[in-house]
């Protein structure tokens, strides 16, 4: 059960002078509660009067036991369904009426038609009728609330959710004088006749002749990551006998098992021949993501243009694409398949595709395009001697980096020099974000083109050299300046490198929204320059030039020191001159500002809960789960952080719970707080060991026991892909509302403090001097307000009001 926590209490003061009104209270409790039928439920509608669904029923929890089962069918799914009202408690005292339903090939047997008054549940067995891997799924409803679960049913002998292999043989019959060779395609399908890619197959042969036959799948033990398919050729071994005769291929796929076959033939001495072939392709132009494929069709004909079966095609590729075969010869309708794959390189090219058959010979072409090469000047004007520089950038199709590309650099300028911070020039290849700096020592004077062509695309800039920049006509109003940054978080470098960074892009357009070229603007940190050790790559309040087409750009090179959130703060000021301020001196109309994070290990650890509390497997224990969440210092979640919780107990209380006949529900009345005796300064703090004058209630052990509640992360002791762990204590129920606890919990590589849920103690410390918010085991709602006595009614601690008595 989940319902919220509550404790209510009455100090020992308050008690004193009613122990007669005390006494015939609990007397009443041990009786039932006082007057009335107490086993009868106000809610029961009477004999004859089917149920209905409360009103109070706000929501249907469904948890079954497993989230898998084997295709065996000797397995089945129990599903627990808990009716919930506010607060999401489970709705007890009343009989909610379910209906329960599940997927064809499956059988559902409900435990009742209604819930339990004292608990609010019901379970549901489901049996499976049909053994295909699938996912089956389980409707729950009661009045306008409906709510549904499910739960895999895969392969029992390899865990997969095959379902089918469909097995296609390009041909019906193979001539027995072994001159062809029978092409096998089995694709592996889930139930939803989607394919699956990477499922185990195994193929075999029954042949009459024994080594008559080979199948080959070219060392291929499971089908097509990309397509599901796995192909294999069948030939023939005619030393072993030519007999016709009947040849299965049989493939398996865990528990799937599936047959196709062909016959074996006498061989005929008439040899098919096309007159012509035609060939044609699904795109004249595919994207170089290499996600996308060209279809290609090759029908061959006869001279009256009737299609021919068994024509055997070559098909071959260049431009480094890749080949891949459907049937090699001609089927019923004459025709021939294959599909082509860009391959691993992205570059903009012509790919062709041949196609050959004895002497006839037919060629298509496709262009591969969407690499785009971008330049960036490091500065656009320079002196004659003076040592510039110009990043590339190459993307795909996708604007995702082409990583390993070499870039040819051509001009005046010459071979590549070494940039700033670099022994020699680096090699012209692009790295892990698709980038590669050109540096040049400036020779010659006025407009000097340098071009590059890498990916099969080229790009031309212009750099000035002794040259003056044309000033920005007075009559030119720059209608908008937009500075940006992408992206805005970057990681740290590491030493030596400068990967990580991020693209600061100015662009200017006049009032007429017309780019507005040779608009200056110095790029710095300004005033807060101490705030990361990062760099501009083209030079802190350096100027740069905007384009033609009204943009300036350059970098922010992170350094090796992360910052907090939004606190790189990156300035822009511009003008139509040289004449351009400095960063302080900016007026605010043409002064910009970018934020940027820049972040390292994960910095912070959260923890908390939602305060429900659960009765555990075993129906003798509660817990309450909580929720670690770990993020860098830009707030992005952190997978794969390893966490480590901790639980103290600081404290415990003595006393014991009353049944209020008003309030209808059980009061708590603690007697006495106790600090936790295993605290003693300087004798071992919190080691679970007693040292002498530790124990003292004399009872020999140390109150409260570490084992009276444990901690335990549930599932993985790591984040997931949204930073969050989940972990639990649990206790043992006659503890609930009596034992003080106190969680931290860490984080591999966090470099902020440990996160803290409850009161935190340190050697030393006293009940007056123990810091936070404290927290006791829970107890459930319904069990305080239930008339039958709560299994934690005595403090397990004892009830006298002193911390020296153990009774």
């Amino acid at each position: 059960m989940n319902t919220s926590m509550v404790t209510g209490r009455m100090s020992w003061r308050r008690m004193a002078g009613s122990a007669a009104a005390l006494l015939l209270a609990m007397t009443l409790a041990a009786c039932g509660g006082g007057g009335g039928d107490s086993g009868k439920s106000v809610f029961d509608p009477g004999t004859g009067t089917p149920p209905t669904t409360p009103t109070t029923l706000t929501d249907l929890a469904i948890v079954a036991d497993k989230t898998t089962v084997p295709n065996s069918g000797l397995e089945n799914v129990t599903f627990t369904i808990t009716a919930l009202t506010t607060g999401n408690a489970a709705l007890t005292g009343v009989e909610t009426p379910v209906t329960v339903e599940v997927d064809s090939g499956a059988i559902v047997t409900p435990s009742a038609k209604v819930t339990g008054k004292d608990n609010g549940k019901i379970t549901a067995v489901v049996q499976l009728t049909d053994k295909t891997s699938r996912t089956v799924k389980l409707t729950v409803s009661s009045g306008t609330v409906k709510k549904t679960s499910s739960f895999d049913v895969v392969d029992s002998v390899n865990g997969s959710k095959v379902a089918d292999l469909r097995l296609v043989v390009d041909k019906v019959s193979l001539p027995n004088d072994g001159t062809q060779v029978a092409k096998l395609s089995v694709t592996s399908v889930d139930a939803f006749n989607s394919a699956i890619g990477g499922s185990p197959v195994s193929l075999a042969l029954v042949d009459p002749v024994s080594g008559g036959s080979i199948v080959n799948s070219f060392g291929k033990t499971s089908t097509d990551d990309t397509s599901g398919v796995l192909t294999a050729d069948i030939s023939l071994v005619i030393n072993k006998g030519k007999s016709p005769r009947a040849i299965s291929v049989q493939a398996t796929s865990g528990t799937v098992v599936r047959t196709i076959s062909f016959d074996v033939i006498e061989a005929v001495s008439i040899v098919p021949k096309a007159s012509d072939l035609t060939m044609t392709l699904s795109k004249s132009t595919v994207g170089n993501a290499g996600s996308e494929s060209v279809d290609v069709v090759l029908t061959a004909v006869d001279a009256l243009r009737n299609a021919v079966p068994g024509i055997k095609v070559t098909f071959s590729v260049d431009s480094g694409a890749v080949l891949v075969p459907g049937n090699l010869v001609t089927d019923a309708n004459g025709v021939a398949k294959a599909s082509v794959l860009v391959g691993a390189d992205r570059s903009n090219r012509t790919v062709t595709v041949t196609a050959t058959s004895d002497a006839l010979v037919r060629r298509a072409s496709f262009k591969v395009t969407g690499a785009k090469l971008q330049a960036q000047l490091l500065p656009a004007t320079l002196r004659n001697g003076d040592v510039g520089a110009v990043e590339y950038t190459l993307s795909d199709v996708n604007i995702s980096p082409m990583v390993g590309v070499a870039v040819s650099v051509g001009g005046s300028q010459g071979a590549a020099v070494a940039c700033a911070g670099s022994a020699a020039p680096a090699e012209a290849v692009t790295d892990g974000k698709g980038k590669y700096t050109y540096c040049y020592k400036a020779s010659g004077s006025g407009p000097t083109e340098i071009s590059a062509t890498a990916g099969g695309t080229s790009v031309k800039s212009t750099v000035q050299i002794d040259a003056t920049v044309s000033d920005v006509p007075v009559a030119t109003t720059i209608g908008s300046a937009t500075f940006t940054a992408s992206p805005a978080v970057v990681a740290v470098n590491l030493v030596g490198s400068s990967e990580n960074r991020s693209e600061l892009r100015l662009l200017f357009r006049s009032d007429k929204n017309e780019p507005v070229p040779n608009v200056r603007a110095r790029i710095g940190f300004g005033t807060n320059n101490s705030g990361s050790d990062g760099v501009i790559s083209s030079g802190n309040d350096k100027i740069i030039i905007s384009d033609a087409t009204g943009i300036a750009v350059t970098s922010f090179v992170a350094g090796q020191r992360p910052s907090p959130t939004d606190q790189v703060k990156v300035y822009a000021c511009f003008s139509k001159t040289d004449t351009v301020e400095t960063i302080a001196a900016c007026p605010a109309d043409r002064l910009r500002t970018v934020s940027l994070t820049v972040v390292e290990q994960p910095v912070s650890v959260s923890i908390g809960t939602n305060a429900l509390i659960g009765t555990g497997a075993n129906k003798l224990t509660y817990f309450l789960e909580f929720t670690v969440l770990v993020v860098d210092s830009a707030g992005n979640p952190k997978s794969d952080v390893q966490v480590a919780p901790l639980i103290d107990l600081p404290s415990y209380q003595k006393g014991f719970y009353f049944y209020d006949l008003g309030l209808k529900k059980w009061i708590q009345v603690v007697t006495q707080n106790c600090l936790s005796e295993d605290s003693s300064v300087g004798r071992g703090f919190r080691n679970g060991t007693i040292e002498t004058g530790e124990d003292l209630n004399t009872n020999g052990q140390l109150d409260p026991r570490k084992s009276d509640v444990s901690i335990t992360m549930v599932g993985s002791t790591r984040t997931d892909s949204s930073g969050l762990a989940v972990m639990r204590i649990e206790y043992p129920q006659s503890y609930g509302s009596w034992t003080e606890f106190a969680i931290r919990v860490s984080a591999s590589g966090v470099v902020s403090p440990p996160a803290f849920f409850g009161r935190i103690a340190s050697e030393g410390d006293t009940l007056l001097t123990l810091k936070g918010t404290e927290q006791y085991t829970g107890v459930p709602v319904d069990v305080i307000k239930a008339e039958g006595t709560p299994p934690f009614v005595i403090s397990p601690y004892g009830q006298v009001a002193s911390c020296s008595s153990p009774n």
